[in-house]
């Protein structure tokens, strides 16, 4: 019987546990918005992990086990923004550029699980880069359902931010703002992440590559919609 915490093995969980401990410390004040951020991320990467099950076993494409490298794939660039924050949050500009850059990590990876593993439910996909119709489970490959869910997934990524609507009006962050760069930091990451996947396609870096980078593109877009609307 396996004794998986959301679908991560028991050392993938200690070590998911220790960086959460570590997120929480480091993030200051916003530490615990910073851990359930990355928390609600687990608990909606493992729902949507067994949706479409029986399809997904049928293809040979169901996955409900995720380890150690799953976890620093999805969880070290936003671990590096809050350590980053850890030091720079004193200067205002630095503070608030990370909290959208942390944001906009964190619903990129969830909107490219959610891509992933509702996109394999629709017909037959193509690569993005190419255009081209490939068989159903290529990396780099989309579908319009795939990225609906990916826009649906950086939506409810960012329903964790409601908690703390106080503290950045306060603040001074504009929450519609952080919310588009949250949406739309999704979108980008997961479409990034399946150009990444072309390059896997061909022999050059893997998925966990490909998820830290759809992770940091995904924080660069919020930081531009940051510099554009805050």
């Amino acid at each position: 019987m396996k004794l998986n915490f959301l679908t991560l093995t028991p050392k993938a969980t200690i070590v998911g546990l220790i960086m959460g401990l570590l997120i929480i410390l480091l993030g200051r004040s916003l530490g615990l918005f910073f851990f359930f951020m990355m928390l609600w991320f687990l608990v909606l990467s493992a729902i949507v992990s067994f949706v479409g099950k029986r399809y997904k076993l049928k293809k040979k494409l169901f996955e409900d086990t995720r380890g150690i490298k799953n976890v620093i794939a999805n969880g070290l660039w936003p671990f590096l923004l809050v350590l980053a924050y850890y030091f720079l949050s004193s200067n205002p500009f630095s503070k608030y550029a990370l909290i959208f850059a942390f944001v906009g990590s964190v619903t990129a990876i969830t909107a490219d699980k959610f891509s992933s593993e509702i996109g394999v439910l629709d017909g037959e996909p193509i690569m993005l880069l190419t255009l081209k119709r490939v068989k159903k489970g290529t990396s780099g490959a989309v579908t319009w359902l795939g990225i609906s869910a990916g826009v649906l997934a950086a939506f409810l990524q960012s329903l964790i931010m409601l908690p703390w609507i106080g503290y950045f009006s306060t603040a001074g962050i504009s929450i519609i703002s952080l919310f588009v760069a949250a949406i739309l930091g999704g979108l980008g990451g997961t479409l990034f992440d399946s150009i990444l996947g072309y390059f896997e396609e061909n022999g050059k870096g893997n998925k966990y590559t490909s998820n830290f980078f759809a992770s940091v593109f995904g924080s660069i877009v919020a930081l531009v919609i940051f510099l554009l609307l805050a």
